[in-house]
């Protein structure tokens, strides 16, 4: 056993003191239950074997770093409240869905509706991002190394989205006070999605963001979207816009 968990984390930094929990033969109830009796005694815990199982480490409100060594499925810490998820791997559906606090880190990609309904903390996804990512972002930021899918910001009401590659069609589809980064190409803005000129302060805050993050400032220049506003209010006279969502 000692080989065996020597030899999975060698290429990964440990923190000094960490537990190690085996997801085999666990569900995630049995799997969220013993992860946080770990995490209430230890300043970290790895996880072998998560063989990309649905709902794990939902609910964590301990300031503990957890790392996956593989990828996870649905809903992963889900609920976060001050845990870091760092996982070496991909990420199903909903990751970090709800989270208020903490920061999740993806060492690969992840799928549809990374971040949803967040209200804080920071999900760092070095990789591309799936489908409506960031939907219904209410705070918090999402930094994405790649590109992400379609309809990505849509409703989002607060937060940050910064995506250093490409972006589907429907960008930021009925925002509220979202904003949204972008470097490479757009398939299209959603609707009532407009694009500005970021400030020289929102600028120094995207880099520092990243940079605090393991990424840098890409080289073309970002573009910034954010909504236009005439979804907030139904007007009659705006009523093929609405049509549109």
């Amino acid at each position: 056993m000692e080989e065996a968990v020597a030899a999975r984390t060698a290429e990964v930094r440990v923190p000094e003191g960490a537990a190690h929990l085996d997801a085999d033969g666990l569900d995630a109830r049995a799997f969220n239950r013993r992860l946080r009796e770990l995490a209430s005694d230890h300043p970290a815990v790895v996880v072998h074997n998560p063989r990309s199982r649905h709902n794990l480490a939902v609910g964590l409100d301990l300031p503990v770093h957890v790392i996956f060594l593989g990828s996870v499925g649905y809903y992963c810490g889900g609920f976060n409240a001050g845990a870091t998820l760092e996982i070496h791997g991909n990420a199903g559906w909903g990751l970090g869905e709800a989270m208020a606090s903490g920061r999740i880190v993806v060492h690969g990609n992840t799928a549809w509706a990374a971040g949803a309904s967040m209200r804080g903390g920071t999900i760092v996804i070095e990789g591309d991002g799936g489908p409506r990512t960031g939907v219904a972002m209410k705070g918090g930021d999402i930094l994405v190394g790649g590109s992400v899918g379609v309809m990505s910001g849509f409703m989002a009401h607060a937060g940050k989205l910064v995506v250093l590659g490409g972006a589907g069609d429907a960008l930021g589809a009925s925002m509220y006070e979202g904003r949204i980064f972008v470097a490479g190409p757009v398939g299209s803005l959603g609707a009532d999605a407009v694009e500005r000129d970021p400030t020289p302060e929102e600028l120094e805050e995207v880099r520092r963001d990243l940079e605090a993050n393991g990424l840098r400032m890409p080289d073309r220049p970002l573009r910034k979207v954010v909504a236009e506003g005439r979804l907030w209010f139904f007007d009659v006279r705006e009523a093929a816009l609405w049509r549109q969502v």
